[in-house]
């Protein structure tokens, strides 16, 4: 026996459907997936059209396609896997959709559609920016000031908007953010490998050999236009010199002394990092035997007590 609707619950289900907006219909328009739909000369339903022998997907997904703007026979005859392949030229840069929507922060299907469902160019859809907020925080590089997910797009960004916004967040100087290439497009690189004295690795690694902050180098690089080796170089360090005592301390201005090579300098602080090498006293040089001669003045200041000769 079938138990009739709790109308209590009924009730409650509608309330709670009326409570929560159906985020997705910013990005799909349901009405192109609503009554009679026409293809290869037929008009029938979306159902109908989900059993028919040539529709290689399922229903919903059939239904999605046409709400994101697919032409009816290319959402029925495309099978799952052989997604259509769009490349877009935008400045200087040609990459596919799922490319311009990693490079900008834009979910793929609000791209999609902007371009599908609502005839946008590329142009015009990547200038309305992404959903939210998080990709619109303004950033100042190269002498000009405008949202992140715009610099990812830019002509001069090697890394996604998201990569860039996690390096300036991360306290990235935001020229190297926006133009440093990630390590793998997969991650979040820490930057790409460099090559000095042969040896090729990243500049955390480089740092670590080194004894150098990671972020002291990068800022010799790009701050004085230098190679890797040359920027080691300038900062008193080579393979060679990683053998001989050195320490890298923390000085204020009266503390330095000569010899000492500024690594960097903390102008709030005042506080300077310096290489500084060890200089080795040479141990004091014993006679043979005993040798007669004049008491020497004992120097001023207190002095070790002696042994007395009866003990």
């Amino acid at each position: 026996m079938t138990r009739p609707p709790n109308p209590e619950k009924a009730a409650g289900g509608a309330a709670a459907a009326a409570r929560t907006p159906d985020t997705r219909m910013g990005r799909y328009d349901w009405e192109k997936a609503r009554g009679p739909i026409t293809a290869f000369g037929e008009s029938k339903a979306l159902s109908s059209w989900a059993e028919d022998p040539r529709c290689q997907v399922k229903k919903e997904a059939l239904r999605t396609r046409l709400a994101l703007g697919w032409v009816p026979e290319e959402a029925l005859t495309r099978s799952k896997h052989e997604q259509p392949t769009l490349q877009f030229r935008h400045g200087e840069r040609t990459l596919t959709l799922r490319g311009w929507a990693e490079q900008s922060g834009i979910k793929y299907h609000t791209l999609y559609g902007r371009i599908r469902a609502q005839g946008l160019s590329l142009e015009e859809a990547l200038n309305k920016g992404p959903d939210g907020d998080h990709f619109r925080q303004p950033v100042t590089a190269f002498g000009e000031t405008k949202p992140v997910y715009q610099w990812g797009v830019d002509p001069r960004a090697n890394a996604s908007t998201s990569t860039i916004r996690k390096r300036i967040k991360a306290g990235w100087n935001p020229q190297i953010a926006i133009t440093e290439e990630p390590e793998n497009r997969s991650t979040l690189g820490t930057g790409q490998p460099y090559s000095a004295w042969g040896k090729r690795m990243s500049l955390p690694d480089w740092g670590r050999l080194s004894g150098i902050p990671e972020e002291v180098i990068r800022g010799r690089m790009h701050g004085h236009e230098l190679t890797l080796e040359s920027a080691l170089h300038s900062l008193g360090w080579t393979p060679e010199a990683s053998a001989t005592a050195t320490s890298l301390l923390t000085v204020q201005v009266h503390q330095l002394q000569p010899g000492d090579l500024i690594v960097s300098a903390e102008a709030p602080s005042g506080e300077i990092t310096v290489r500084r090498h060890h200089v080795d006293t040479p141990p004091p040089r014993h006679a043979s035997r005993p040798m007669a001669q004049r008491p020497a003045t004992p120097p001023l200041g207190p002095q070790p007590a002696r042994r007395s000769a009866g003990r």
